[in-house]
């Protein structure tokens, strides 16, 4: 039995070291590049993206890893970035219990000396975030999220503990926005349903935008939803801390509750903290 309010304290005194380390390397850091299969109609800064590696992602990766392997070596599967050396410490493949790592997210902005990249760690179970942890070094930004707590917005955050920080409530409008987000593999067929409601869709990378950015759009109440279409689970967790919040939620594209997978991608998800009537049906 794992007790997530001790793992999510771990966890956040690992990103905030995790935080110091990758400020420490971003200036002179280098993109070392990966192999990526290529995407039909993609454009070249979004393949850039998916590219992009550096040192920095699998020193961060194995700080947590040596964080975790002692305690939740055998209690925990990974979903993780990097084939690191610590991943061997890691012997369960049951994904009962997953332990989901982006260790830089936003590898191209980081090499580009932007601070919109965060560092994104999770625990899925059951079908459920039971605790979920998005920070951004740069901006010194963390939010966070752990099951039987309300999810925490910490800034200034190597002077916080885990106990501190403000209660994250979405912020609704009083009007509902019409700009609904959404990445690149959405079907035609709901991007028509959306224009069909009179929303304006926009694509998450557009404007060198990414998925967390559009996400922060959403939990502030700037965007209405975002639309996730088969996404690595890594690259949405914001989604998953705002769908905690009071008016929060996160939905198949039927409308249903999100039933989180344990690992690889997430096949739909929408993220929202206003009225789910005003998406679904579609």
């Amino acid at each position: 039995m794992i007790d997530y309010k001790e793992l999510y304290d771990c966890l956040f005194h690992v990103s905030k070291q995790a935080g110091e380390l990758a400020l420490k390397l971003q200036n002179g850091i280098v993109n070392e590049g990966k192999q990526v299969e290529a995407i039909i109609g993609e454009d070249l800064r979004h393949k850039a993206m998916r590219e992009a590696k550096t040192k920095a992602d699998e020193m961060v990766q194995e700080l947590f890893l040596a964080a975790l392997k002692e305690k939740y070596g055998t209690l925990l599967s990974l979903d993780v970035e990097e084939e690191t050396e610590l991943v061997k410490a890691f012997s369960n493949t049951s994904y009962d219990i997953s332990f989901i790592l982006d260790p830089i997210d936003g590898t191209l902005e980081y090499l580009e000396q932007k601070d919109s990249y965060s560092i994104c760690s999770a625990i899925i179970s059951q079908g459920d975030v039971k605790l979920a942890i998005v920070y951004f070094p740069a901006k010194d930004v963390l939010y966070g999220y752990c099951e039987g707590m309300p999810p925490k917005e910490y800034h200034r955050v190597m002077d916080m503990q885990p106990c501190m920080g403000e209660e994250l409530c979405g912020k609704r409008q009083e009007h509902a926005p019409f700009t609904v987000y959404k990445n690149a593999r959405l079907s035609e067929q709901y991007i028509e349903k959306l224009h069909e409601k009179g929303y304006i869709v926009l694509d998450d990378q557009e404007e060198e935008r990414n998925c967390p950015q559009v996400l922060l759009e959403c939990l502030y109440g700037r965007a209405l939803a975002c639309f996730c279409d088969t996404r690595n689970i890594r690259d949405i967790l914001l989604g998953a801390i705002l769908s905690k919040t009071m008016h929060g939620g996160a939905y198949d594209y039927s409308g249903n509750r999100l039933i989180w997978q344990s690992f690889g991608r997430q096949k739909e998800a929408v993220f929202s903290i206003y009225p789910k009537e005003l998406l679904f049906p579609l």
